[in-house]
């Protein structure tokens, strides 16, 4: 496995966590506008790296089974 896909799986891996854990505090009781905003524009800006790194991580995939044949 190539550094840049390890890289890739361990970036995806914070995302997803950071990702959890800002919906969890979404659930609790946010105590301002600020608070619920930052989050939420945080939880989308994961999500949108989330996508990019699954593309990326597909694309690299493809590479290594067409170097294969």
């Amino acid at each position: 496995m190539s550094s840049q896909y390890k890289s890739l799986i361990e970036a995806r891996n914070q995302w997803e966590r950071d990702r959890k854990m800002y919906k969890e505090f979404l659930q609790g009781e946010t105590k301002t506008f600020e608070g619920r905003y930052g989050a939420e524009e945080y939880i989308s800006m994961a999500e949108n790296r989330l996508k990019d790194i699954n593309l990326k991580l597909k694309e690299i995939e493809l590479e290594s089974l067409t170097d294969a044949l």
